[in-house]
Order: C-alpha cells, then structure tokens, then sequence
C-alpha cells in the first residue's frame, strides 16, 4: 500500500473543510431536490439536468411489469444502451410513482453517494478523504443526484484501495461492477492489471508461473459477471449484446475536447449543433476537421494509458494516480464527454491526492473542486447558451476542457516519475512525490 506523505504539505490548502464541502454538496444538491418536489421557482435550469430520468422511469415500469430487458420496446423515446447493473437503481424510484420518480432517483443516489463516501473513506484511513470526496462531487450540482456516474467513482475509488491492501480479486471485481453500471469504467481494468503484474511479479519467478499469478484475481472476478451478462443476454434473447452496438452510432459531442479546438478551427463558422441517435448533442460542419481532431485526442489518449501500464508495473505504485490518469485518459480520447463522465474522475483524482502528497495534494484537490465547478457551470446552468454556440458558455465549456486536460497530463506525469527510484535502489525520490513510500500489506 502506497501511504501519505507524513512531511505537511506546505500550506493549510492540503485538505478541503468540512464547511466548505458541505456547502458545495447543499448548494448542489438543494436545486435537483427543489425540482423534484415541483412547483418551487427558480429550478427550471437545474432540472435540465433530470432530461434522461424520463425514459428511465419509462424502463422501470417495463421492467416490473415483466418486459424482457433490452428487447424491442424496452426503451422510452432512445435505445436503452445501459449496462444491466443500472437496473438495480430503477425499482425503488418507481415505487414513489411516475410524478415523483425524479426526486425519489434523487433521494436514492443522494444517499448511495452518501454512505459510499463514508465507507471508502472509513477504509481508505486517509483523514480529510472523505470531505474531498463531497466537495468534489457536491461541486456538480445536479448530476450528482441525477446520474447514476458518482456511484462508479467511489466503486473505482474502492478498487484502487482494494488494491493498495493487495485484495486484488476484491478490486477487480469492483471495476467490473462500476462497469456494469456504465462499461466506460472498464478503462480501469489497465492500470489494475498492471498492478496485479507488479505483485505477481515479486513472488512468482517464471513467466508462465507470473502469467497466471497476474490474471488470476482478474478471472476469478470475472466469472459471477460473466454470469450476470450470460443471463441478460439469454433473457433477452439477444437483445443485450444488440443494444450495446449502438453505441458505435455516436458522433463527436459538443463537451468533448476534439469539439472544442474544431469549433476555435472553424471560428464558430459553418457550425451546427444537433441531436445525435442517442440524444446526446452532437457538432458538425467541413471546417471543423472532427476526424482528425478525434484521432489525435485518440492517439494521445492511448499513448497516456500505454504511459499509465508501464507505470504501473513498478511494485508500489499509488493505484489512485494510476486509476485517476487511466479515467482521464479516457476522457481525454473519446468524442463523447458527457459531464456527468468527470464524477468518475474526480474521486480517483482526489485518492490520488493523498497518495502523491506534498505540494501537489493542493494542487490536485482544488482543481478537482473547480473542474466540477465548471462542469456544473456548463451543464445545466449555461447548457442553453453552449447550444446557442454563445461565447459566454462556451468559454466556461473550454476552460473546464482545458483544465481536465492539463490535471490528466500532470497525473501521467507523476506517475511515470514514479519509475524513477525502481530503475536504482539508491535514488531517491523525486520532490514532487516527497515522502511516497511502498509498503506492501498481506492479506
């Protein structure tokens, strides 16, 4: 297990208080919440946010009227693309009835976020975690309560910490389950596999003996959602695997990174904004050169998450930074940044926070906070004036962008330096990483 820094971290900015988290959660929250009730003024924009609750209400009824799951008319007005672990989300909602379905999904992921907060960071022992967890979450608003996505960043957030105790069938079987809610959190499966390498690697001479010590905790988790895909795909007759290929009819989005440096290509010219198959909205236009700006943000994804298994494989590496850098880097690659996709990254960012310690905490834990701060900003708060192409949000947009971009190419950084002591036992640690020390726990 990678443990904190026990040198201070040079200012008092090293941790998120209380007060401060909790008001970002309330200032959050209350709006979604406030919508949901209905009829209270003033909350029209945060239920901009509830668009997609609809056709999950629409899935929930079908399914508890005995509807097979993913066959032709399990959907509401778009394809259901969903993993089946989001179903487990659906019942309890729907037994408040269709007129309160949104504050009832509400209530349920405000308290979901809620106890896993307080579990993680139980057994993270990490004091000052569990605030920097709500402070960056709370900081979304609305999709905090609105999205299922907080729930996979303290599942992936789990796995990371699993990992730092060497309970590695345990974390891989909590990425599994994070993407069995949305399969984007498989990404995580890199550096963990590099992880579970690193350790085989120490107790395991051989390569074929080192082969199946690394991709055994990996197998064994694998079987009961193996399981769990197998019998959606028999009960529906198909339709699971089928629903998922829609995925593949997705455009480049307007919130993603090769969307924002077509639109300063093409200067706002020739630009237009649609609905794309899936309901997410979409840019298009000659000048915008989406093609190539989608294969270089694609490339330079790859290349990170190749950076982020090489670093991996070195024993003791802080598998927060290498979960935070691998969902960044995701991020960073594909041509579909829903906002609610950053609720996944900031909680690893934040683990890994405290992992790397030293004057880099700060850095890492505030710009968690302000990157939610803008994401919360442009969706739902200016979403409207981002369609409008308006400069007023898309500036906001951009600069949200723009610091997810350098905070995932600072955290690849200090994770490849973390390469540095392994190459001579006598080298001593770099100064952004003071105090990082490898300690490997039995289990």
């Amino acid at each position: 297990m990678v443990r904190d820094s026990e040198q201070p971290t040079g200012s008092r900015l090293g941790t998120i208080p209380p007060a401060i988290a909790l008001g970002l959660l309330v200032l959050g929250a209350a709006p979604a919440l406030a919508f949901g009730i209905g009829g209270i003024p003033h909350t029209a924009r945060a239920g901009l946010a509830a668009g997609g609750l609809a056709d999950l209400a629409t899935v929930a009824r079908l399914l508890l009227s005995g509807t097979a799951p993913y066959s032709a008319t399990f959907h509401g007005a778009l394809p259901f693309i969903y993993p089946p672990g989001i179903l487990l989300l659906l019942p309890l909602p729907w037994m408040a009835g269709t007129a309160h379905f949104v504050l009832a999904f509400a209530l349920e992921m405000l308290i979901v976020v809620l106890a896993g907060v307080a579990i993680v960071a139980r057994y993270a022992h990490r004091p000052g975690l569990g605030w920097a967890l709500v402070a960056a979450l709370g900081a979304l608003g609305p999709l905090l309560v609105y999205r299922p996505d907080p729930a996979i960043g303290l599942l992936l957030v789990a796995s990371a910490v699993a990992a730092s105790r060497s309970r590695y069938v345990l974390a891989f079987l909590l990425v599994f389950a994070a993407g069995l809610i949305k399969e984007y959190a498989l990404v995580a499966l890199v550096p963990l596999l590099a992880i579970s390498c690193a350790a085989a690697a120490q107790s395991r001479p051989g390569f074929r003996s080192l082969f199946a010590s690394a991709w055994r905790p990996a197998l064994l988790a694998l079987v009961p959602v193996a399981a769990v895909v197998a019998g959606f795909q028999l009960w529906s007759d198909g339709g699971f695997a089928a629903s998922q290929l829609h995925n593949l009819d997705r455009g480049v989005e307007i919130e993603s990174l090769p969307a924002g440096v077509g639109l300063a290509l093409a200067h706002l010219h020739q630009v237009t904004v649609s609905r794309g198959a899936l309901g997410s909205m979409e840019v298009g236009g000659a000048r915008l050169h989406l093609a190539v700006g989608a294969a270089a943000f694609a490339t330079l994804g790859l290349v990170l998450l190749m950076a982020v298994f090489w670093a991996g494989l070195r024993p003791g590496a802080p598998p927060g930074l290498l979960f935070a850098a691998a969902t960044g880097a995701a991020l960073v690659a594909t041509p579909v940044l829903s906002p609610q996709y950053l609720a996944a990254f900031t909680p690893c960012a934040c683990l890994a926070a405290y992992e790397v310690g030293g004057r880099v905490r700060p850095m890492l834990l505030w710009g968690c906070v302000l990157l939610s701060l803008l994401t919360q900003l442009e969706f739902p708060y200016l979403w409207t004036s981002i369609l409008d192409l308006a400069r007023s949000g898309l500036l906001v947009l951009e600069a949200r962008n723009l610091l997810l971009l350098l905070m995932v190419l600072a955290l690849a950084v200090q994770a490849v330096r973390l390469r540095r002591p392994s190459i001579g036992a006598s080298q001593a640690p770099t100064s952004g990483l003071v105090g990082v020390r490898p300690t490997i726990v039995p289990r």
